[in-house]
């Protein structure tokens, strides 16, 4: 690839290598970019502002893109076939290590990477690599165990916004009374605060009749919960064993015992809690509900709380008639962190679970203020938590842009990317999506905080809060992408498992019987790597 036309940045965010390929069809047309887009949350207009950009500075450019919801489809088949007549696909996930590995249909972009974003003759006076937050960096790159791909990349992240607990306020006020809620600031104040809404009993009348207002609502997309409990998990664990525990391995070697840390054991009760039917803290119809129903019903008020993604907001936008002030705000921190610290440093954080939790709670505010120190916890201990609270989830490892190695304009391709990392490019995505790329620095880009709604002021609250630090469920391990092991080996979900209206398990349940699968099935999958 010529060093001089990388613009690749903009879209890539799946990693796949260049093995030269026999069986590769080109079908599309040179000269001609093809950009296909999955056209979800994130709306469809900003490739087309991003392209307008470009031919400024290459006005011979001729461009096409296509969004459109089947677009993942159709990238999964460009990959199984090695054939497309797109030049560039952004989507959100594809298995990038397995068709890097066996179908070479995924071209290795590494030397984008290497270069500095480009507008024109203008380059900046960054790497793209140095430009990207750590954390999703290091999601791009292939971590196989084949050393004929070790330290390449085939994907470059896109703008992926938070994932976390959103809360309406409108329903909370309507339930309990304008201030007298606050948000919760450990698990056990959000379990506090679902038995406060049951209690209430509260209705609103939408089209003539009558709903209970419930604490959550979820739907048949059960793993929108993940979002909240995989951020326990990291809490207990730390980033360090987050990463083992979706890795699998343990100083170079695997690890059954890694896919059962205490961490998610203590999330995975927490959780039951909230989920479980006799406790009444979610819609009953929920599992029944297609997500955007239940998107719908929580937008109208028919709950307090979900658990989503940033594109929420815009997702329902064109959907509903309905508007209501919603407001993301951190997950809250797992209530069995004070035992763990307690046990761990050797301190008393107080004499009950009551008291306990709430000099955690104490102790998270703090955080969030902004304090530095907090009486009679070590600094050691002060920043444990404080890195704890940072923890957000985020789908950005899996929100990126590829090259099919059957490409006919892959300088095209690489050139188009590198525009898309500018600062240029990235405000322009930031102002039409409202969401940033993955970048270190995210001062320099700004929107006008008057046509912002609440929902997102919330949403970039967190996102460029300099102790976010990102976390994801990464597939990256080959017992995972090769060997085909997923978040649990049962044949259902554990969101399922533990929230279903009969013959519901319990966490500890679960777990065991995820152990004892495993375990029989460990050394089969053991082969695969």
């Amino acid at each position: 690839m010529k060093k001089g036309k990388i613009l690749l940045s903009f879209l890539l965010l799946t990693s796949i290598p260049v093995a030269g390929c026999a069986n590769k069809t080109l079908t599309g047309k040179v000269g001609t970019l093809k950009i296909s887009i999955f056209e979800g949350g994130g709306g469809n207009t900003w490739a087309h502002k991003v392209v307008e950009a470009y031919k400024k500075y290459n006005p011979q450019a001729d461009i096409v893109v296509n969004f459109d919801p089947l677009v993942r489809d159709e990238a999964v088949n460009a990959c199984d076939t090695n054939s497309s007549d797109s030049d560039i696909f952004f989507i959100d996930g594809v298995n990038v290590p397995k068709y890097v590995e066996t179908q070479h249909s995924i071209a290795d972009i590494t030397e984008v990477y290497s270069l500095k974003p480009k507008a024109g003759e203008k380059e900046e006076d960054i790497t793209i690599a140095d430009k990207i937050k750590p954390e999703i960096l290091q999601e791009m790159k292939y971590n196989g165990d084949n050393v004929e791909y070790q330290n390449h990349y085939y994907t470059i992240p896109f703008a992926s916004g938070p994932c976390s607990l959103i809360i309406n306020v409108d329903a909370m006020n309507n339930t309990l009374g304008e201030g007298n809620w606050t948000e919760p600031k450990t698990s056990g104040e959000l379990i506090a605060l679902c038995d406060k809404i049951v209690e209430a009993n509260a209705k609103i009348k939408i089209g003539g009749a009558n709903y209970t207002i419930y604490p959550f609502i979820y739907s048949e997309a059960v793993e929108y919960w993940r979002y909240m409990y995989n951020v326990w998990i990291a809490q207990y664990e730390g980033f360090d064993k987050w990463g083992t525990y979706t890795d699998l391995r343990v100083d170079g070697k695997y690890d059954m015992e890694a896919f059962f840390p205490e961490g998610k054991t203590k999330a995975l009760q927490e959780f039951e809690r909230i989920i479980k039917r006799a406790n009444g803290y979610c819609d009953p119809t929920s599992l029944g509900n297609k997500f955007m129903a239940s998107q719908k019903y929580f937008i109208q008020g028919r709950a307090c709380m979900y658990v989503c993604g940033d594109w929420l907001e815009r997702e329902m936008e064109q959907s509903t008639s309905y508007s209501s002030n919603m407001r993301m705000i951190r997950v809250p921190m797992l209530s069995a962190m004070s035992e763990k610290i307690e046990t761990q440093y050797n301190i008393s954080l107080g004499s009950d679970a009551e008291s306990k939790d709430k000099k955690l709670a104490d102790i998270v505010k703090a955080i969030d203020d902004g304090k530095t120190s907090f009486d009679g916890l070590s600094d050691e201990v002060f920043a444990l938590l404080k890195e704890a609270r940072g923890y957000t989830y985020t789908l950005g490892n899996a929100s990126y842009g590829f090259i099919p190695e059957c490409s006919v304009n892959k300088d095209m391709a690489f050139d188009f990317l590198r525009f898309l990392y500018t600062d240029e490019a990235i405000q322009i995505i930031y102002e039409d999506t409202k969401t940033l790329m993955p970048v270190k620095d995210t001062s320099k880009y700004q929107l006008d905080q008057s046509i912002i709604a609440e929902f997102r002021k919330s949403v970039l609250a967190i996102s460029n809060d300099p102790k976010t630090k990102l976390i994801f469920f990464s597939n990256r391990s080959p017992i995972r992408y090769r060997a085909g092991l997923g978040e649990s080996v049962n044949n259902e979900k554990v969101e399922v498992a533990l929230g279903k209206k009969t013959g519901a398990m319990t966490a500890e349940e679960y777990i065991s019987k995820d152990r004892n699968i495993l375990k029989s099935r460990w050394n089969e999958l053991l082969k695969y790597v």
